[in-house]
């Protein structure tokens, strides 16, 4: 397997490009094609040259809700194409790292920690099933496979908040639909914590400071971290429900056969 690394950005540090990955059957996913990242409000102008020019970005997905892109919108870039696909309705309590659904998030642990330990990773779970249960969010990621397949040339680059849990499933369902092995997908996905470590710990100290409740702190960093369990219940549901993988991404996501073997031509070398 490649060494996972991130796109070395100054304000960003949860941008990857996927090119590398190798897939079940030998292949590889191209470099400077699909890139993975949170979200975009910290860019510097150099990691705009970077990004643009380096790696030739064409279109930038936004998973956002109405309300997160309104705090902290994306900066516009020459010769990119920006794409609206919230991937949660406005109404959805978010899994997001916006402080509305902080507090909610914070409010839900209190009265969850009394009957359960593992409150964060239930909660956490639920959602993750949501994603790819919830209609909507379906019809989102459907729309994402849509801009995928549309993209003739150039970068795509896709980001929610954070980069790990919208991003996370619709990466995982991205890999998966190029045969990318399960092993890879989940040493991806686990990255997350490892490129974020410092803004994560650095958040959760000011919150300490307010909060003075280790229980809940613990439980924070949880939701702020990937667990393998959170993609794992991904996978499981869609089994459950679907079968298999390659189901959900015919019957959902609008893959039939020939669809996937254009996604594979179109992002995969070797």
């Amino acid at each position: 397997m490649k060494e996972i690394t991130r796109i070395p950005l100054e304000g960003l540090h949860n941008t990857r490009d996927l090119g590398g990955f190798e897939t079940a059957d030998g292949r590889k996913i191209r470099p400077r094609r699909l890139i993975r990242s949170g979200q975009l409000s910290g860019m510097t102008e150099k990691d705009k040259q970077v990004l643009t020019e380096d790696y030739g970005l064409r279109t930038d997905v936004d998973f956002r809700t109405g309300q997160e892109r309104t705090e902290a919108p994306d900066p516009r870039l020459p010769g990119v194409a920006y794409v609206e696909n919230p991937i949660l309705s406005d109404q959805a309590i978010g899994i997001t790292r916006e402080k509305d659904s902080e507090e909610d998030m914070m409010k839900l642990l209190v009265q969850q920690m009394s009957s359960s330990e593992k409150a964060a990773e239930e909660y956490m779970a639920g959602l993750y099933r949501n994603l790819v249960m919830d209609p909507f969010s379906r019809q989102q990621y459907r729309k994402f496979f849509g801009i995928l397949l549309d993209q003739k040339e150039g970068a795509v680059l896709w980001h929610c908040s954070a980069g790990k849990d919208r991003v996370g499933v619709g990466t995982a369902l991205l890999l998966s639909a190029l045969g990318v092995p399960r092993e890879t997908i989940l040493a991806d996905y686990m990255m997350v914590n490892t490129f974020t470590a410092e803004v994560v710990e650095s958040r959760l100290e000011e919150l300490n400071e307010r909060l003075q409740n280790p229980q809940l702190i613990d439980c924070l960093r949880e939701l702020m971290q990937v667990q393998e369990s959170y993609l794992i219940s991904v996978f499981q549901a869609i089994e459950d429900g679907y079968g298999t993988m390659d189901s959900f991404l015919e019957k959902e996501m609008g893959l039939c056969a020939e669809k996937r073997e254009q996604l594979r031509e179109m992002y995969l070398e070797g």
